[in-house]
């Protein structure tokens, strides 16, 4: 029970992380656009792979479980929720099932979304982090192969 608990956990957390990404990557700000010099400007991000390898997913479940921006019974119930996210990706893997992976994909985000609102306001900097990850995390989930690993 205690594994299930754990596991359902992480996929909320990378839910949450999916889903603050996609709200951050949205816009940028409201910063206007910088203007033209001609010059190229310096390289700011991480290649996708470095980004990739620096998100923590256990590290962020572990906050979103401590997390007091969160009630119990609402982790609970993010819990199942994740449990039936992750079962249809299992059936759709193993080719039990034949969602559309555009549906699983509005599912996800749906999720994630709500996580990222219920740590908007008690945890922001968590939500923020989650968040980050958005892409990262439907990778993961999308792919045969690293959904092994969650």
């Amino acid at each position: 029970m205690r594994i299930r608990h754990l596991t359902v956990l992480t996929l909320a957390t990378l839910v949450m992380a999916l889903t603050a990404a996609t709200h951050v990557a949205g816009g940028n700000g409201g910063v206007p656009p910088a203007e033209d010099t001609g010059k190229k400007p310096a390289e700011t991000e991480a290649p996708p792979d470095t980004v990739a390898e620096q998100y923590d997913i256990k590290a962020l479940v572990a906050r979103l479980r401590d997390t007091s921006a969160i009630g119990f019974f609402t982790k609970l119930a993010l819990k199942n929720q994740i449990d039936d996210l992750m079962d249809r990706f299992r059936r759709l893997h193993a080719r039990e099932e034949e969602t559309p992976l555009d549906r699983l994909r509005d599912q996800f985000n749906l999720l994630f979304m709500k996580v990222i609102t219920l740590l908007q306001d008690g945890d922001p900097a968590l939500g923020q982090e989650i968040a980050r990850g958005r892409e990262i995390l439907w990778g993961k989930l999308a792919d045969p192969r690293e959904f092994v690993r969650l």
